[in-house]
């Protein structure tokens, strides 16, 4: 089961690599005035976001689908590492469907324009941030591990960055 999650999160993370990188230009010595002219360009160009908003998306999902694997392949060791509390039958089993939901979704914004998934996918960031580990951090007993989930914040401030 292990070696699986390795492999998913593997092609996942290959996948993220095939990211095309900026050509390298001359750096030329420009005034002062035309420096600035020529970044406001070129976020103009990006969409006017200071982060690109495709590297975002690969990220963010990459993020979120290693969640999404771990909920459908592995639900009990997720619920374990995260909560103090045992886990049953109805555990497994919203955790598969909710980890099922969270690739079908990873799996659509692939399928559509950026401009278009961005922010559907930061205003989901936001609302899984506080339904999620905000919510059980103020209401559940969770154990340390649960405190990776709070990388989500990273996430929400680099994503208003790339508006």
């Amino acid at each position: 089961m292990f070696r699986s999650i390795v492999v998913i999160a593997m092609l996942a993370a290959g996948d993220a690599a095939l990211i095309s990188k900026p050509m390298m230009t001359p750096k030329t010595e420009l005034p002062p005035r035309a420096l600035a002219l020529q970044e406001s360009n070129v976020l103009a160009l990006r969409g006017g976001g200071m982060i690109d908003q495709s590297m975002w998306m690969k990220a963010f999902s990459v993020f979120m689908g290693l969640y999404g694997v771990g909920f459908v392949a592995a639900p009990g060791m997720v619920i374990e590492q995260n909560f103090d509390t045992p886990y049953d039958k109805y555990h497994i089993f919203i955790s598969r469907m909710a980890g099922a939901f969270m690739l079908t979704v990873l799996y659509t914004w692939t399928k559509m324009d950026v401009s278009v998934a961005f922010p559907i996918a930061y205003v989901m960031g936001i609302i899984t941030a506080i339904l999620g580990p905000l919510n059980a951090e103020l209401t559940l007993e969770t154990k340390p591990a649960h405190k990776a989930a709070f990388l989500m914040i990273p996430f929400i401030i680099t994503g208003a960055m790339a508006f």
